[in-house]
């Protein structure tokens, strides 16, 4: 049974209503309100005794505040007596929004006439939209308009982003026109993950497609840039630019497919399984046949080379397939056998050649049949294509008198010597003319030694190259007679420096000798620079070397105290096995260097002997005495090779013929 409620406009609710039993009392509700103009109360009444009797009516606010509105409520003749009428506000109209608590009173239905209940209630609509100031304010219901001096702020406004909560909500992000950003977690300026808002969030950007977000190399607008079977610049395909699975060529000249290399931003080439690399030769000693293995490959590395070799020793030119065999220490014919069939070889000695007087040095020319031997106060031609017996002729004049040191002879048999006191002489082979001209290095003192000479044959006379104890060097061209222009410094090192060698240029240039702590050391002459630079060892090694010789731009030997030996190949020095004396217990302190192969190198010692190393293990080649030292080696080939040493002797090898 539903109460009957009217809703009027007054306070007086009763007048014309007509009375019957269940209407004989009523309760005047009245709802006094102010601070708003818009919206709606619900009344309730509810059965005190059985709270399923209730009933309730909606009652619009008239427009203008303060105000009151009226609802007469009767009961019915079941219901009890005691009424429970209850208010609740709603903004804007009936069907708004909820706002405030419930305000409730008890009252007893009169069994005439009626009872006034009154109920007051505020709130703040400062706008005028309808919807109630959400700030709290004692005695002031709390609606849901969060800006209230705004009237298009407000529940029922569409959210827009302009800076404001429109519909008082969950700020601006509800608004149905937010742009769209992207996370980036990676800090390349491209995001991934879509999120959308009014404002740029922390962390994001305006723009996407980062396809890994993990990585800040790797984003849109980009080139490929690594060769990792990934996509570098998010276009959806893996390393573009390396052109992976394309054909190509390895190091060895092998077919292949371009692959990624370890180094991401590089490609390899994979090898194809069909492709066999196999050994190339060449000719590297200038002999006509191809012996110097220049590495597998499956094409010719380089022009002419061959895949089966002809030449056993490329460190020699002495040495080749099909050569017939000498008497020399030598596998010429590469048949895996020295001297097939050879007598036993023999060392011829001579004494006093020249005169009793040490030779310190020798100079072989015109094929080793003619020689210069000099000493101190030695300077000595000999001529061995004389008949009967070969010419020997002393220069005796002071000009030619001098502690000589070294000796170099041209292809013409120009001699030139260098010794004590920085001086320097020459001459020509013929006795006609018995002077030398001799003159000083330029900043020479009786202090300075000149121990090392080399010469290097040009189109008329060979232009010399000399080194000092001081370190200084010197340059001697033609026509010789010119102190300042002829004779002039070549560049210093601050070692003391022994022996010169060169194999017929300057770039081929190599001295050694000694540091001031008695080691060992090598410089290389850098035409590129115009200066010498120094040609490390591969160590440190006690002593001086003593002698060097310079076979081609690719060998080169050199030797000294503590029976030291090196050879460099390829432009490094590596140490030989230590030669000692015939006694195998004293190391060979060794005055000069005779080489022919690697596998063909020649010693001669302080004690009088001449070593031999067949590229594994050193042998006597001629023992001597130690009463005799040997100072010189000189060959032009390893048929024929001359020692000089103390009292003038000459220890002489002429190979015999062979088989």
């Amino acid at each position: 049974m539903r109460l009957i409620l009217m809703a009027v406009l007054c306070a007086s609710v009763l007048a014309g209503c007509k009375k019957d039993d269940s209407k004989a009392g009523a309760l005047n509700v009245t709802i006094g309100y102010s601070g708003f103009t818009r919206g709606c109360v619900t009344v309730t009444a509810t059965d005190a005794d059985n709270a399923g009797n209730t009933s309730s009516l909606d009652v619009a606010i008239p427009g203008k505040t303060p105000g009151t509105v009226s609802v007469a409520v009767y009961r019915k003749k079941d219901w009890g007596r005691v009424l429970s009428v209850t208010t609740q506000l709603h903004e804007v109209d009936c069907s708004g929004p909820v706002v405030g608590e419930p305000q409730e009173q008890r009252a007893q239905v009169p069994e005439e006439g009626s009872l006034d209940v009154d109920f007051t209630v505020r709130a703040i609509d400062g706008d005028g939209d309808g919807y109630f100031s959400s700030a709290d304010a004692e005695g002031v219901v709390s609606g849901t308009d969060c800006s209230d001096g705004d009237p298009a702020v407000n529940p029922s406004a569409m959210e827009v982003c302009n800076g404001k909560d429109d519909n008082c909500t969950l700020g601006e992000t509800d608004a149905n026109d937010k742009k769209v950003w992207f996370v980036d977690a990676d800090g390349d300026t491209y995001g991934s993950t879509r999120v959308e808002s009014c404002t740029q969030p922390a962390g994001a950007v305006d723009r996407g497609g980062d396809c890994n977000d993990s990585d800040g190399q790797v984003h849109p607008d980009r080139a490929e840039f690594r060769c990792d079977g990934k996509d570098d610049n998010c276009n959806g395909m893996d390393d573009e630019d390396f052109d992976v699975d394309g054909d190509c060529k390895d190091e060895l000249k092998c077919n292949g497919k371009v692959a990624c290399a370890s180094t991401p931003s590089q490609t390899t080439c994979a090898r194809l399984p069909t492709e066999n690399p196999v050994a190339w030769f060449v000719d590297g000693d200038g002999d006509g046949f191809k012996g110097q293995d220049v590495g597998p490959a499956c094409e010719a590395p380089v022009v002419g080379a061959v895949t089966q070799s002809e030449d056993c020793d490329e460190s020699s030119t002495y040495v080749r397939n099909g050569l017939a065999e000498a008497c020399d220490r030598l596998d010429n014919n590469c048949s895996d056998g020295v001297d097939e069939g050879c007598a036993p070889l023999e060392w011829t000695t001579g004494a006093g050649v020249g005169g009793n007087a040490e030779v310190t040095a020798i100079a072989l020319y015109d094929e080793g049949r003619k020689a210069w031997l000099v000493g101190q106060d030695k300077l000595v031609h000999f001529d061995s294509t004389t008949s009967p017996t070969p010419t020997v002729t002393s220069f005796t004049r002071p000009s030619c008198k001098g502690n000589w040191k070294a000796v170099w002879a041209s292809a013409s048999g120009r001699v030139f010597a260098v010794g004590d006191g920085g001086r320097m002489t020459t001459r020509g082979p013929l006795t006609t003319d018995l002077e030398c001209y001799t003159p000083t290095a330029p900043g020479s003192t009786g202090q300075t030694t000149l121990y090392g000479i080399t010469g290097i044959e040009q189109p008329t006379e060979p232009t010399v190259y000399v080194v000092s104890n001081q370190g200084k060097t010197f340059k001697w061209v033609e026509p010789y007679n010119r102190l300042n222009t002829d004779l002039t410094e070549f560049g210093t090192v601050p070692d003391n420096l022994r022996a010169v060698a060169s194999a017929g240029s300057e770039d081929t240039l190599l001295a050694v000798g000694g540091d001031a702590s008695n080691k060992a050391v090598a410089y290389r002459y850098d035409t590129a620079s115009s200066s010498w630079k120094p040609d490390p060892l591969g160590g440190s090694f006690d002593g001086f070397l003593k002698g060097i010789h310079v076979t081609d731009g690719r060998f080169a030997y050199a030797a000294g105290d503590n029976g030291m030996v090196f050879k460099r190949s390829g432009g490094v020095w590596t140490s030989l096995p230590t030669a000692f004396e015939p006694n195998g217990t004293t190391k060979a302190a060794i005055r000069d260097v005779l080489a022919f192969s690697e596998k063909g190198i020649y010693v001669a010692t302080s004690e009088g002997n001449i070593l031999f190393y067949n590229g594994s293990e050193w042998s006597t080649a001629y023992q001597g005495q130690a009463t005799t030292p040997l100072s010189s080696l000189d060959g032009p080939s390893p048929t024929r090779i001359v020692a000089a040493g103390a009292g003038g002797t000459v220890v002489d090898f002429t190979a015999p013929p062979a088989p």
